[in-house]
């Protein structure tokens, strides 16, 4: 069963499989092996997750990616980020994570959001969480704090003591 989706593009459309599950070995430490279903009449490569979390994880670059994507950010809360909504919007293509046989995968544990928030990050991509719907993003440049903030911080942790 689908439990996760990790949307990224259009810089890293181009990525394979392969570069990923070099990811995922290296510098996450994760046990995986690969293997391929048929789907449609073609194969589908997939890699398999075995330590830390079970998992399967399948690559889609079609042209539809982008649509769903785009009807992803129709359904952003109202005081989601402009600068979210484009970044979502501009995906060309995602990695489907599922279930593996014989284990269920949930992907707000800790062990799957060290696996899954790294590779979101090393991707520019945003982890989506099918059932609940909530995202899991880096902040985007464009949402820094405004000028000040800090000296406002400051400033709010000062008064109390002065006042004394």
């Amino acid at each position: 069963m689908l439990r996760a989706r990790l949307w990224y593009g259009p810089a890293g459309h181009g990525l394979t499989l392969d570069r990923v599950a070099r990811y995922l070995g290296g510098p996450l430490a994760c046990r995986l092996s690969t293997d391929s279903r048929s789907q449609f009449g073609r194969e589908v490569a997939r890699l398999v997750l075995h330590d830390p979390i079970a998992a399967v994880i399948e690559q889609h670059r079609r042209p539809e990616v982008s649509a769903e994507a785009a009807e992803l950010v129709t359904r952003l809360p109202a005081t989601a980020s402009p600068a979210l909504a484009q970044k979502l919007g501009a995906c060309t293509a995602r990695l489907d994570i599922h279930d593996a046989p014989g284990h269920r995968l949930a992907p707000a544990t800790g062990p799957a959001r060290s696996v899954f928030v790294p590779l979101a990050f090393a991707m520019d991509g945003i982890v989506e969480e099918v059932q609940s719907g909530r995202l899991l993003f880096f902040r985007l440049p464009e949402e820094s704090r405004p000028a000040g903030w800090v000296a406002r911080m400051v400033s709010g942790l000062i008064r109390p003591v002065l006042r004394r």
